[in-house]
């Protein structure tokens, strides 16, 4: 016993760090178990506002997606006159730069009947008018005369009258259109054989009786049945 005792002792004078290294080992063993959790445990997240994230200095935001819309379509009707439905016209009497005023009203007879589901709505030989928007005779240093036409309206078997416009089409343009041009144009087309029907005298312009020309109804027309059911076409 006191030999172990010597040797302990002796150990414990020659090698004095050794005997107080386990301890300590332990100690520090002990502190890092306890950081290691820490350390393992990952970074939060740092939270991003909108605000925080938008381009600084005012630069361009990107595009909204567009969002589709449904065509738009109207809605059908029992009984009428739809848009753009065309009504073949003939004029009534000669037309000329060189007489007509402005505001002077225009005779149109309808060439012919215009039906809705087999039941006529506008009769043949029926009236339209139209009016005077321009007139201006031939003119010194040869300047030719001017004549513009506007068309207004044409009257159903009911005697009711429904607007009229000189253009199937109303892109860019107003309802009613100057219809002298188009009055013209369709002389040079129905009477190719006969030229003399389209007379120019001097500068002035000259629209001759019988010139048939194609109008438009102005917009859908919602009509009522029964009101024509009982009314003899060309009333």
């Amino acid at each position: 016993m006191r030999v172990a005792c010597s040797l302990i002792l002796s150990a414990a004078l020659v090698f004095p760090s050794a005997m107080f290294s386990a301890p300590r080992t332990a100690q520090e063993g002990d502190a890092k178990k306890a950081a290691a959790p820490e350390a393992a445990a990952p970074a939060a997240t740092p939270q991003v506002t909108p605000a925080q994230s938008a381009p600084q200095g005012g630069g361009a935001q990107p595009a909204p997606t567009p969002v589709a819309t449904a065509p738009v379509t109207k809605a059908p009707f029992a009984f009428g006159l739809e848009d753009a439905t065309p009504v073949k016209l003939r004029l009534t009497r000669e037309l000329s730069s060189a007489t007509a005023q402005v505001s002077d009203r225009v005779e149109f007879e309808v060439v012919e009947d215009i039906k809705v589901h087999d039941v006529v709505v506008i009769p043949k030989g029926g009236k339209a008018l139209g009016e005077v928007t321009v007139a201006q005779p031939k003119r010194r240093m040869g300047r030719g005369g001017k004549l513009d036409v506007k068309i207004e309206n044409v009257r159903l078997v009911t005697g009711d009258k429904v607007a009229l416009r000189a253009s199937r089409n109303t892109n860019g343009g107003g309802h009613q259109g100057a219809m002298a041009g188009a009055m013209v144009v369709t002389s040079v087309v129905f009477f190719p054989a006969a030229p003399l029907f389209l007379l120019m005298h001097g500068k002035d312009i000259v629209i001759p009786k019988g010139t048939e020309i194609t109008a438009f109804i102005d917009d859908d027309i919602p009509l009522d049945r029964a009101k024509f059911a009982t009314t003899p076409a060309g009333q």
